[in-house]
């Protein structure tokens, strides 16, 4: 659990791990940067009730998200691990259902389960839920392919193998932010991720108007994310040329480019022929879309 001067999301966070239907697990919080008081004191508050399954990391300096969770992946010896982000939640089950699935499959590399977005705001010390929505309903698999497009499953909704994650190098701490993404690309590569459809298990709460220590990087850095994305696709791209050569890359982009322009024609065509002013709006949509308008 990595955290940094959220202590009204961290004791929320640590009262949902201890609220897990197993007690089998290691908690370690990593405090990037943060107040070690503020962390300490929430921590010793539940001594008792943590029974020694807690261990806390103290950074005097951020080091970052990613190399937040490597340290503490690094620190514990479990044959499975997950990043519970201090402001995330899961369902009560969510160790014992995902653990036996993992047990089951000892081929898979992870699992991820079906996630629910909570809309929340911080009211002083309290926290407000505003709305709930399934993220991406229409998932029913985690495949590479989709992966590649972008990360179907945010870090509170995944249990990895501990071994695997480690093989493939973890998260790469020279990214600030869409870590986790290009972590489950390499992960993907090497092995199986499962994927359990049924009811929400992992909460991933977002707070859409907070900003600094209290915001989400996916909201708050949401051009970092963007910037960050096409980067690693960059290098990805690079390492495919230097190795296989520019032909088929560049045979792919003039393809798509051509079907999208024909794509734009039609849709000019057809607005020629109806002349309707609700369809003008729809084309210009799908036309920025595609970035040709």
């Amino acid at each position: 659990m990595r955290t940094k001067n959220r202590p009204l999301l961290l004791q929320r966070a640590l009262d949902d791990v201890l609220a897990q239907s197993v007690s089998d697990w290691v908690l370690t919080v990593v405090n990037d940067g943060g107040s070690a008081g503020l962390v300490d004191a929430l921590v010793n508050e539940r001594a008792e009730r943590f029974g020694g399954r807690v261990r806390v990391i103290h950074h005097d300096a951020s080091v970052g998200m990613e190399e937040a969770s490597n340290i503490g992946v690094r620190a514990v010896e479990s044959t499975f691990v997950a990043i519970h982000d201090d402001d995330d939640t899961w369902h009560a089950d969510f160790l014992s259902i995902t653990g036996a699935w993992l047990q089951a499959q000892p081929s898979a590399v992870a699992v991820a389960v079906r996630t629910e977005i909570i809309w929340e705001s911080i009211d002083g010390a309290s926290v407000r839920e505003q709305g709930r929505e399934t993220f991406l309903p229409a998932l029913v698999q985690v495949t590479l392919f989709d992966l590649m497009r972008f990360n179907t499953c945010v870090p509170i909704s995944m249990l990895y193998r501990r071994a695997p994650l480690i093989e493939v190098g973890l998260f790469d701490g020279s990214l600030p932010v869409t870590g986790d993404w290009e972590a489950n690309l390499r992960l993907a590569a090497r092995g199986e991720i499962g994927f359990l459809s049924g009811p929400a298990l992992a909460f991933w709460h977002q707070r859409p108007n907070e900003h600094g220590d209290a915001g989400n990087s996916v909201v708050a850095l949401r051009d970092d994310h963007g910037r960050f994305d096409r980067l690693v696709r960059d290098r990805a791209l690079r390492e495919y040329v230097a190795s296989e050569g520019a032909g088929l890359p560049l045979y792919l982009t003039r393809l798509l480019d051509d079907r999208f322009d024909e794509l734009a024609r039609r849709l000019d065509r057809l607005e020629a022929v109806a002349g309707d002013t609700a369809f003008r709006r729809a084309k210009s949509r799908v036309k920025r879309a595609l970035g040709r308008g």
